[in-house]
């Protein structure tokens, strides 16, 4: 119990239960549905999220200041690069154009050690080197097999996967420098903001609002739309989770426990059919890499939490 007194800890479960259930409420909009429309479910999603902090800035609830293009102008880049890696990932959900995309996606945590090994960000407290690289680099390795049930690979799942991955890295470090000055309010704010307008530019060259609209008068039901309000309210927490989790860790530290929750996700999905093009169910090898990608972060939290005790010290450690 004294663990889940951890804020660090209870943010980390609080991602992954948000996370994990707005995946599986995605996948089932896009496969079973067949609402392959990624551009209008995060553009909703950035609106519903935006909507709810305004008006909960209005009401004082949240002290946040006004959004200003002085004060979006320092997340415009981060929030680039994260929408544009979220909107690759929810394009692959429909399952035939990157098959593997999700595979190669889980490097995401070498492409975060890359980034504070070249460019020294990250926490002052967390220290980068081989030894952790080499543990990051497992633990991608091992989830990257273990949601790759046809252990296959074409080529432009390894390209987008590959940019998704840097492009995720690249924007949680800085993301990460942002929150040593402002909280993750803040961040939510400035970021859905500058997504929302990123989202609709993107709309013109997509044209994904007039398809969608059109599918929502000729083909949605009641069914369809309990879903779609659940993908809604599950997108709100979940990009919320997203940046405490990010504030009460680390960059690395989240894409280690995205890639434990994405190995999880793929077998829970997998049981509860909520993929509509699985023809291929997960064999032994998938669950060995599963039970490898669980015990290399337990192995790198406990390599993590022993270099802090060392860093702090006897005197802190009493204090």
């Amino acid at each position: 119990m004294r663990v889940l007194q951890s804020a660090a800890v209870r943010s980390s479960i609080g991602y992954v239960a948000a996370s994990t259930f707005w995946s599986l409420m995605a996948k089932i909009l896009v496969t079973r549905f067949f609402f392959d429309y990624p551009l209008v479910i995060l553009m909703l999603q950035t609106t519903a999220t935006l909507l709810i902090v305004e008006v909960l800035r209005v009401l004082g609830v949240l002290k946040l200041a006004p959004y200003s293009f002085e004060k979006g102008r320092h997340v415009f880049v981060p929030s680039l690069m994260l929408s544009v890696a979220q909107w690759i990932s929810v394009a692959s959900f429909e399952g035939i154009g990157l098959p593997s995309f999700d595979s190669i996606k889980r490097f995401s945590p070498f492409f975060v050690c890359l980034g504070m090994a070249v460019f020294g960000r990250g926490q002052q407290n967390q220290r980068i080197d081989a030894n952790r690289t080499l543990i990051a680099l497992g633990i991608s390795f091992a989830a990257s097999v273990t949601v790759n049930l046809e252990m296959s690979l074409d080529r432009y799942s390894l390209f987008y996967g590959l940019a998704a991955a840097a492009l995720q890295a690249g924007a949680l470090l800085q993301f990460e420098g942002l929150l040593q000055n402002l909280s993750s309010f803040d961040i939510l704010y400035m970021h859905s903001f500058n997504s929302l307008v990123m989202f609709l530019l993107a709309d013109i060259v997509q044209d994904e609002i007039r398809d969608a609209f059109m599918y929502m008068i000729t083909a949605a039901h009641p069914t369809f739309g309990g879903v779609f309000a659940l993908l809604l309210i599950a997108g709100i927490i979940f990009q919320w989770s997203l940046f405490y989790c990010l504030e009460k860790t680390s960059a690395l530290d989240l894409q280690i426990v995205s890639n434990v929750r994405a190995a999880f996700e793929i077998f829970v999905a997998y049981y509860l059919s909520v993929y509509l093009f699985y023809d291929v169910s997960p064999g032994l090898t998938n669950w060995i890499f599963l039970f490898a990608t669980l015990g290399g972060a337990v192995y790198y939290f406990k390599v993590q939490t022993n270099d802090q005790v060392i860093m702090k010290g006897p005197w802190l450690s009493k204090a």
